[in-house]
Parts: structure tokens; sequence; C-alpha cells
């Protein structure tokens, strides 16, 4: 079977990505043995994704990681071994928040690093927007998945701060495509900024200035340029 460039550097994505799994896994492994092409497109994506997954730093996941991951195994594993257990899944979290962002980022953008990314996942986990910043001043507000479109209502992102309240930066499009936004580095809306979050608003934007509407997504902001 012959791949198609795209779908070639997809699978090599997914692989060097780890979500390629079961027989679609198998299937693609032998295509390696025997399709330089396809070894030479893995090589690639892994020494695109190992530096990046190298700087990323430990996050708490929610508690709900703890409960399912407590589940698994007996009251006495549990008791024994917590610090390898939270540690695990902190840096697996961590990783696969940044490298799913970097996956999106880098198949669809130019080359170069972004300052940081965020997903954006709903509810349900599933990724609905990536926040990059790649140039000075400049947030781009990316699409993955939008929402049924609601008359009268839009979607404002809002900056979340350690500690405060969260900080509009503005109303993004609910379409696939991207939103650029005008944000200094120096701008007090990003200070000590930690996540962004998505809210269903009047077009207009909030007119109280905080949320009004459901918070619709939401994901932390993991750094990726280095210092």
């Amino acid at each position: 079977m012959k791949l198609s460039p795209q779908a070639r550097e997809g699978l090599a994505a997914e692989y060097a990505l780890g979500t390629l799994r079961g027989r679609a896994r198998a299937r693609f492994e032998s295509m390696m043995a025997s399709d330089r092409g396809v070894r030479d497109a893995v090589t690639r994506w892994e020494a695109a994704m190992n530096p990046l997954a190298r700087r990323v730093e430990p996050i708490d996941p929610p508690a709900r990681v703890w409960r399912d991951i407590e589940s698994r195994i007996s009251p006495t594993t549990a008791r024994a071994t917590p610090g390898y257990w939270r540690s695990f899944a902190m840096v697996s979290a961590g990783a696969a928040t940044v490298l799913f962002a970097f996956l999106l980022w880098f198949m669809q953008a130019p080359h170069g690093d972004p300052d940081f990314v965020a997903v954006l996942t709903a509810a349900d986990s599933v990724p609905r927007m990536v926040v990059s910043m790649r140039q000075a001043d400049e947030l781009k507000v990316r699409m993955v998945k939008p929402w049924k479109p609601k008359e009268g209502m839009g979607l404002e992102i809002w900056a979340m701060p350690k500690d405060g309240k969260p900080r509009s930066l503005g109303m993004v499009r609910n379409d696939m495509g991207e939103t650029m936004i005008r944000v200094a580095h120096a701008d007090p809306r990003m200070k000590d900024v930690v996540a962004f979050a998505v809210s269903m608003e009047p077009m207009a934007g909030s007119p109280t200035g905080q949320p009004t509407g459901p918070v619709l997504c939401s994901g932390a902001i993991a750094p990726v340029r280095s210092a």
C-alpha cells in the first residue's frame, strides 16, 4: 500500500505522538520496515517532538485522574507508591497536552517555536481550540472544533491568572480558522496568566466584564520556547 504524502505525514505524526494504536500501528510499523520515506517521516516527527517533550513542566491534573488511578490499583499499592503515581500522571498529562497542541500547530503553521501553547478542551475532554503566541504582541487562536451557532451570541476568550478574576482578551470567531489578537507581553491582562478559557457571551462581549455565560472550554498554558 502506497501512502500519499499527506497520509504519510499524518500517520507518522500520530505514531511519534503515540496515538496510533492497535492494528493501525502494527500496519504502519510494517510499512516502516519496507518504505524508507515512511521511516524518514517518523524520524522527522520524533526529532521535532522529543526536544519539546523535554521542556514540559509538570502540571497538576484534575482530581478525577487520581480517582481513576486509585481505582485501577489495589489500596495497598496506592498507599505504598503515591509519589510515583502522582509524578507519572503529572508528567504524562503535561506532555500529552503540549505535544497535542504542538502537533496541530506544527502541521498547519510555518516553522519556528511559539512562546507557549494551550489546548482548550471542553468538559468531555475534546480539544476545541489551540492558543499560541509565536510573534511578539500577537496571540493566535485556532479553532479545532466549532460550536453550533447561537443567534446573538459569540465566543469570548479570557486570560486566567493564578490569582484574581478572569480578564477578557476579546471575542473569537466560531468557525474553522484563526483569530489574531493583539496582546503585548507587557499587557496587564497577561500578568501571571496560567490558562485560558472561553465562554458564550453576547456578540458585543460580556456586559459585566466577567463571564456571564457557560464556560465552553479551557486549558493550561505550557511554555515552549526556551528562555
